[in-house]
């Protein structure tokens, strides 16, 4: 009778200790979910004012996360010649620490990503409407701020009718340019979380 109770001795504290382990996993992993979901409500909804293709020039963006990782955005502003556009995703890389002050991203978008815009003759002026992606960087000094700032560097893709009309003003109607299209543009603005 006492090998009896000795075997089951042992046995509960046996599962006294996986069931202390099972508990304490469980607190970590529930801790971790809690932590990704504050992540994700204080970075639902952002309003962001700066410059680029993303900001539609010069201009704004409205962000909406529907994951803590994937944005989906558009931007409005002012692009030399009149109105520019765009609208895309943002996908962050995101560290597992609760409030990284650094959170690189891709991102990939639509809308203006050339304009042309000549000078005292303003019937030429043209947008050309493309792809751009890019990489950036999104910047928070303080995890208790309502605002970071995010910087990328964009690759607009273009196609051969921006050069076409290029070369068409230049050999047709005289326009000289002095700059050449940038193949890279940037991206610099502040961002405030609105939710």
């Amino acid at each position: 009778m006492s090998l009896v109770i000795i075997i089951k001795i042992k046995i509960m504290r046996k599962l006294t200790i996986l069931l202390s382990f099972s508990l304490l996993f469980l607190s970590f992993h529930l801790n971790a979910q809690e932590n990704n979901r504050k992540l994700q409500i204080a970075d639902r909804f952002t309003l962001g004012m700066g410059l680029g293709f993303d900001y539609g020039g010069i201009g704004g963006n409205f962000m909406v996360y529907p994951t803590n990782s994937l944005g989906l955005f558009g931007g409005v502003g002012y692009a030399l010649s009149g109105v520019g556009y765009n609208f895309g995703a943002k996908y962050r890389i995101l560290s597992k620490k609760a409030d990284p002050k650094v959170v690189p991203y891709f991102v990939g978008m639509y809308g203006y990503n050339a304009v042309i815009n000549v000078t005292d003759a303003s019937q030429y002026n043209k947008f050309f409407y493309g792809p751009t992606v890019g990489f950036g960087l999104d910047i928070k000094s303080n995890p208790f701020s309502r605002g970071y700032w995010s910087v990328a560097l964009l690759v607009p893709i273009r196609g051969t009718d921006v050069n076409a009309y290029i070369d068409d003003l230049k050999n047709n109607h005289g326009v000289q340019f002095k700059n050449d299209l940038l193949p890279i543009g940037i991206s610099v603005g502040y961002r405030i979380i609105l939710k």
